[in-house]
């Protein structure tokens, strides 16, 4: 809230915009650290720079209704940005692929190249044990990773992403159906990639960051 209110220009302290949202019941959650179980995380899941490391996962989303559907989505490790996403009461290995393809396309556009040697990080699920989809991986250039059994802080920056969607989107809207879902949820996902302040982008939005970069990049390279 506070980078929202400084992009619009108005001056506040951000101590000052907590205790607002506080005094009057607005805050959406406490946040609580305690011990989890499973094997320990001692890894770095996040990059220096976008297109070294994409990760993905999946999640469940239910209606009012009592219906489920399965959302998979990939997320670069670097600028936070979603890629790439599918949602459907059924997702397979195939659609997996799919999604991958998706985001490899709307990165690079049809100079794949450029994905060579990127790792794609994903739990030991049975889409991407998958070996169809594990071949497809390698064919397209990029490196499977896993993340160890019972690990879930190993794939982090997907699980934080599902936390923000499900608390700043899924339970602030009204979903009686799984069809109001999948017509509100492209909008969260641009929303989330293009307007949502996020900590460790210097609260930036992950399109920002990436444009940001990119233009970066482009006079570094011109430079050499």
């Amino acid at each position: 809230m506070h980078a929202l209110l400084l992009r619009q220009e108005i001056a506040c302290n951000r101590k000052t915009v907590y205790a607002i949202l506080r005094r009057k019941a607005w805050l959406s959650s406490t946040r609580t650290r305690g011990a989890r179980s499973g094997r320990r995380h001692e890894g770095q899941v996040a990059v220096p720079e976008p297109n070294r490391r994409w990760a993905s996962d999946f999640t469940w989303i239910k209606t009012w209704d009592g219906q489920k559907v399965r959302l998979v989505v990939i997320v670069d490790c670097a600028d936070r940005m979603v890629l790439a996403w599918r949602c459907a009461p059924r997702l397979t290995a195939d659609d997996l692929g799919e999604v991958v393809r998706e985001a490899l396309w709307g990165r690079f556009g049809p100079e794949r190249a450029q994905a060579r040697g990127l790792e794609f990080l994903s739990d030991n699920g049975p889409e991407y044990k998958a070996t169809r989809f594990l071949a497809d991986l390698v064919r397209l250039g990029l490196i499977p990773c896993h993340t160890p059994c019972r690990s879930p802080e190993s794939n982090g920056i997907v699980e934080r992403f599902f936390g923000s969607l499900k608390r700043d989107y899924v339970y602030q809207a009204c979903l009686e159906t799984i069809e109001d879902l999948l017509r509100q949820l492209p909008a969260w996902i641009a929303h989330y990639n293009r307007q949502a302040p996020h900590s460790a982008l210097g609260m930036r939005a992950p399109a920002a960051f990436y444009e940001e970069w990119m233009v970066k990049n482009k006079s570094q390279l011109a430079q050499n």
